[in-house]
């Protein structure tokens, strides 16, 4: 069966996940794509359902895809170009989009034994959101914690910018910054602050086995009272003219010293 119309529930549904409110409704985020769809099978998230468009597919992958994921319980469905498009977020659809449930985890879903977990503190820009993740998934990072004001990890411009990251590292939304340091302190996890007042050369802190490394907003940095109950502050020197620092190369910056350390 082919789907044609916009109204149709199943693509009202797949339309109301482009907001915050239908995504807190459904528990599912969107994704497109052949790549987000290929990090999707064998990913720690399996898609509810996968929607194909035949006319925009211009990849035999994305049949292939969906056959895979049919094959372990996902529902697929067929639709016109019609009805693909009015749910579309990007320019120049594949023809191929999931909904993948949004898991319901708290900070207990995290390994007590966890070496890094990178936390985002009123993060609030989409694309920076998706880089800090995928930086921390290329870490091999156990988690990211979004704490504060932080824009929402599933929204698509977030999802997109993870470049198929979502699947692979374990993320914890919506959390209080008060609770987030007592869960860091109750598990004996050492806690980072990347910020300028009272901070030491990155370089020059020796970091401990168990690390909570956390950044702040983009144009603030991270707020001061959560800065000041950091076990360690960190600072990255920069010689040259520029006033700050991209907060996902920043991250980048202090994780893989915090590696470098680890693996010397």
């Amino acid at each position: 069966m082919l789907i044609e119309s916009p109204q149709n529930q199943h693509v009202k549904r797949l339309r109301s996940l482009a907001t915050k409110k239908g995504r807190r409704k459904q528990r599912q985020f969107l994704v497109e794509g052949v790549r987000a769809l290929e990090e999707a099978v064998g990913g720690r998230l399996t898609p509810d359902t996968v929607a194909i468009c035949p006319e925009m597919i211009g990849n035999e992958r994305a049949e292939q895809l969906a056959t895979e994921l049919a094959s372990v319980g996902t529902r697929v469905l067929r639709m016109g170009a019609e009805a693909f498009g009015s749910f579309s977020q990007v320019k120049s659809p594949e023809g191929v989009a999931a909904a993948i449930p949004i898991p319901d985890e708290g900070l207990r879903a995290l390994d007590d034994a966890a070496e890094l977990v990178v936390a985002a503190v009123d993060l609030r820009d989409p694309g920076n959101m998706g880089a800090l993740l995928r930086t921390a998934d290329a870490a091999d990072a156990d988690g990211l914690i979004t704490a504060g004001t932080c824009v929402d990890l599933y929204d698509p411009k977030v999802i997109r910018a993870t470049a198929g990251s979502i699947f692979h590292l374990r993320a914890v939304t919506n959390v209080d910054p008060d609770e987030m340091l007592k869960w860091a302190r109750e598990r004996g996890i050492s806690t980072v602050a990347g910020c300028l007042e009272g901070a030491r050369r990155h370089t020059e802190i020796r970091y401990r086995s168990q690390t909570l490394l956390m950044v702040g907003n983009e144009a603030n940095g991270l707020r001061p009272d959560v800065a000041a109950r950091a076990d360690l502050r960190a600072y990255i020197p920069m010689p040259g003219q520029t006033e700050s620092l991209n907060v996902a190369v920043a991250a980048g910056i202090l994780i893989w010293e915090i590696l470098r350390q680890k693996t010397a």
